[in-house]
This record gives C-alpha cells, sequence and structure tokens, in this order.
C-alpha cells in the first residue's frame, strides 16, 4: 500500500528542484547577488512553463509507477492488455494507469496543479503550505523504513534539479551538492514527516538529515540513490552543453 505522503511529496520535490535548477542558474549569471521576489521568479520561469509538462512525464513516470506497483512487469501488463493498450493516446492517459486508481489520479492531478499555480504566483510551494494543503491528521508520520520512497523521491529531487539546469543552460557549478542537499531536507520533510520539522540554528547538517530522514537506514537510502543518480545526470548535462 503505498504511503499517503508519497505521491504528493515526490510531485512537491520535482516542482521545486525543477525551479531551482532554473532559478539558481540565473543567480549564477547575476553573480549570485539577484534578489527572487515573486516578480523575478515569474519572469524567470515565464520561459519555463511550457517545458514543465515534458519533464514532469519524462522524470515522474517512474517513480510514481514504483510507488503504486510492487513491481514493473504488473503495470507493462497492463498497459499492453487489449482493453487499455488502444487507448493510450497521451501521457495522460498513461499517467491514469500509473497512478492505479482513479483517487490517486484526481489526487496527482490536484497536486501538479497547486504546485503549477505556486510557481505561477512566482514561488516555489513552501513546506508550509504544502502541508496546509491537506487536513488535519491526512499526512502521516513515518516511523519505520521506507527506502523505496527515499529512494524515488530523491531520483526525482536530482533528475528535475539537473533538468532545470540543462533548460536554463546553466554552467558548470560548485555549489550543486548544497542546492541538492537544501531539496532534499525539505523533501524528506514532506514525504517522511506530517509537519514541518522544527530546528535550531545550532544544528548540523549530519544532525539535520538524521532528523529529517529519522534512521540510518532512510538515510543511506537517500545518499546512496543522490550518489548514483548525480553520477548518471551529470554526463547528461555536460553532453547536452556541447
Amino acid at each position: 500500500m503505498i504511503m499517503r505522503n508519497a505521491q504528493p511529496a515526490v510531485i512537491r520535490a520535482f516542482f521545486a528542484a525543477f525551479a531551482e535548477g532554473i532559478l539558481s542558474a540565473e543567480a549564477e549569471r547575476e553573480g549570485g547577488v539577484v534578489e527572487m521576489t515573486p516578480k523575478k521568479v515569474k519572469e524567470i520561469m515565464l520561459q519555463h512553463y511550457e517545458q514543465i509538462s515534458k519533464h514532469y512525464f519524462d522524470i515522474l513516470f517512474n517513480p510514481l509507477a514504483l510507488l503504486h506497483y510492487d513491481n514493473a512487469d504488473e503495470l507493462v501488463s497492463i498497459l499492453r492488455s487489449p482493453e487499455v493498450a488502444p487507448t493510450l493516446k497521451t501521457p495522460a492517459d498513461l499517467f491514469r494507469h500509473v497512478c492505479r486508481t482513479e483517487e490517486s489520479h484526481d489526487d496527482m492531478v490536484t497536486e501538479y496543479r497547486r504546485n503549477f499555480s505556486s510557481l505561477l504566483s512566482g514561488k516555489v510551494m513552501s513546506i508550509a503550505d504544502f502541508f496546509d494543503g491537506f487536513p488535519e491528521g491526512y499526512m502521516e508520520d513515518m516511523e519505520g523504513d521506507a527506502p523505496r520512497e527515499v529512494r524515488a523521491v530523491t531520483k526525482v529531487v536530482v533528475e528535475a534539479f539537473f533538468a532545470g539546469r540543462v533548460a536554463s543552460n546553466a554552467k558548470a557549478s560548485g555549489n550543486n551538492q548544497i542546492y541538492l542537499f537544501r531539496l532534499l531536507l525539505d523533501s524528506m520533510q514532506c514525504l517522511l514527516h506530517s509537519r514541518p520539522v522544527s530546528m535550531d540554528e545550532e544544528t548540523d547538517l549530519n544532525a539535520a538529515f538524521m532528523k529529517v530522514c529519522r534512521n540510518e537506514r532512510n538515510l543511506s537510502a537517500m545518499l546512496q540513490a543522490m550518489e548514483e543518480t548525480i553520477s548518471a545526470a551529470q554526463p547528461q548535462v555536460s553532453q547536452q552543453r556541447q
């Protein structure tokens, strides 16, 4: 059974990371001193809104399938069945089956629109706004191990971030890991907690990640998935920049 937090968390992770890839590139072009006001964010993102749906499909298809199905063969069998195959005309048709149930598909559409609307208003959806979008008690605290879900969200963060960097023709940056750490801190809160995680100013990065990941296994899954996905993404980024 899918974790209740998993689908909305992975959707927010995509939008936040894709936007961060674009906005960080723009800040670097302007010397890193640009103030990202809502007006500035809208001006920058205006050039990229039409790219979102394609990247969303390319990046989210496999993670959503992983969240909703125990194995790929089950989904492939459904998509190739005589009843379903002729109806698959658009990515939207595929997503109906990837989400498995009509309720999950409707929830996905709601979260897509909520995140997109936030970008249209000139901001990436905050953690507070993310949790405020759900009824009290809806989101869950995941006390146990969730390596599959953690890996799915982490891969989306990394792939979407680098997709944003490529879309904005970004130059190579030594700050990518800093951006990714910030995105992952937020994304693990959305995935594994029912509310934003409070931290004091003295909390170091290691302690912060342990707190949001809840245990060693989740933290290890996140770090391994981040390293693997960065290794796979960076050659593609270099190739497209040439």
